[in-house]
């Protein structure tokens, strides 16, 4: 047996001993400073659509999220995401997904620098890949091909004053978990509150995006808006206009909450997504879609990542059902019926589960 472990061992059996002793003569207390908080959220959903006249149900997704303050100036955050899907009909595939990972430091002197590293959502637009912290139940083109979702690298935030905030990154290209260049994405995004409940930004990414090759660089120019001009309203939109390699694509998004009763609401959301040379989703083309959902939920979330609509006051429900109707067009046909055919449009009708824990 090793010195070290020698010491190991007496040091627990002396305070084995003494456990009594100190008993008889005070109460002693194993209080955790900075516990562990464990929250996170399930999903379930039910869908039809009507160009392949399927419909199916799906326990579809749980994500478990882990924060740890160690101190007022530093802090981790984690979750992983299990999900299931579907696409195009095929066998469902389960996957597990670090969707978040970030240890965030606050220098005790610079309170108004914040420093993240690791991978976290991209601080572009209103729509996120939690259902939780959308207001509608399905993305839309423009977030599944106009911009990035995740971002693995280093993040920094800076608050110039109570009205104006700007952010920096440097990290992996988009939505890749590991480099798939030898190059880094660069990003630049200021942010205003010109007044209270509204908040607009605009922000510049650069960076090669190809396999292999640090070679054609995208560039992307982005801009979003929320504005809550009375509590039960809210209004969001962003629009992203891409570039690389003599290819271009513009996506623009909108979106409107009305909180009609206590437990019950109606969103409404409006796309374009125009991909003249098919960059980004194989075919030239321009799509469209609206959305219309009504929900209903019931009490209010814990605090946590989980608590709010970003830049709103709107208390996320612990548990919503929001049913919810698309339809979806392009100028050419690119949707698949049953039969094989491809045609231009299709509807597609839906009901989503979520639940807070």
């Amino acid at each position: 047996m090793s010195i070290g472990r020698m010491t190991c061992c007496t040091v627990v059996v002396c305070a084995a001993l003494a456990r009594p002793m100190l008993a008889q003569d005070t109460t002693v207390t194993f209080e955790q400073k900075t516990p562990l908080l464990v929250s996170g959220f399930a999903v379930g959903t039910a869908n039809y659509d009507r160009n392949r006249a399927q419909n199916g149900a799906l326990a579809s997704k749980v994500g478990l999220s882990l924060f740890r303050p160690w101190s007022d100036q530093l802090y981790f955050f984690g979750q992983l995401t299990t999900h299931v899907d579907q696409a195009g009909g095929g066998p469902p595939a389960t996957a597990i997904d670090i969707d978040n990972l970030i240890i965030n430091w606050t220098p005790a002197r610079l309170s108004t620098l914040s420093l993240s590293f690791g991978r976290f959502d991209a601080p572009i637009g209103f729509e996120r890949d939690d259902e939780p912290l959308n207001l509608i139940p399905t993305t839309s083109f423009t977030f599944d091909n106009a911009r990035p979702v995740k971002f693995t690298g280093l993040m920094a935030r800076y608050t110039l004053n109570p009205k104006v905030s700007v952010l920096g990154l440097v990290a992996n290209g988009w939505d890749q978990v590991a480099d798939n260049n030898s190059g880094k994405t660069a990003g630049f995004k200021v942010q205003v509150f010109p007044s209270s409940g509204l908040a607009v930004a605009g922000g510049v990414f650069y960076g090669p995006e190809r396999d292999s090759t640090n070679g054609s660089p995208r560039t992307l120019l982005t801009g979003d808006a929320t504005w809550q001009p009375m509590q039960r309203l809210i209004l969001q939109a962003e629009a992203h206009h891409g570039s690389e390699a003599g290819t271009h694509w513009t996506g623009v998004v909108g979106q409107a909450f009305w909180r009609v009763g206590r437990s019950t609401g109606l969103t409404v959301r409006g796309e374009v997504m125009d991909d003249p040379n098919g960059a980004r989703t194989g075919i030239a083309q321009k799509l469209s879609s609206i959305t219309i959902s009504p929900w209903y939920f019931y009490r209010e979330a814990q605090e946590g990542v989980f608590s709010n609509v970003e830049l709103t006051s709107f208390r996320l429900p612990a548990f919503s059902i929001r049913p919810a109707l698309r339809i979806d067009h392009s100028d050419q046909p690119v949707f698949q019926k049953k039969d094989g055919t491809l045609v231009q449009s299709n509807v597609t009708a839906l009901v989503e589960l979520v639940y807070l824990f």
